[in-house]
């Protein structure tokens, strides 16, 4: 394992658990920042660093688009499951759930 890969774990680590602890105290603040491109903008950084191919980071962030719409889906279920009182762990569950359906269906209509 190279030091460079113990950096980038480190400092993606760094970023979640700042962001868990800001929405702790501030839950809108947290959310806005955990929905911004913070582990895109990683990704993105790592990748280039690495390789410094801008194909395969265009390539990269087509697919996050798709991701990106996927996760909605798994948002706006969770959303709905919590508001009629569903338990965590089984809104965690079927959200993932339908989640991994519409990653199927993307990776092989879309994909």
């Amino acid at each position: 394992m190279s030091a460079f890969f113990l950096v980038k774990i480190l400092a993606s680590a760094v970023v979640i658990a700042i962001v868990t602890e800001i929405a702790k105290k501030y839950t809108m603040l947290g959310g806005l920042i955990a929905a911004m491109p913070i582990t895109t903008l990683l990704s993105m950084f790592w990748l280039y660093y690495e390789k410094k191919d801008l194909v395969l980071i265009q390539n990269f962030l087509t697919s996050v688009v798709g991701g990106t719409i996927l996760s909605f889906v798994f948002f706006i279920v969770a959303i709905y499951l919590f508001k009629k009182g569903v338990s965590f762990y089984v809104t965690v569950f079927i959200s993932l759930a339908v989640l991994g359906v519409g990653v199927e269906i993307y990776r092989r209509f879309l994909g």
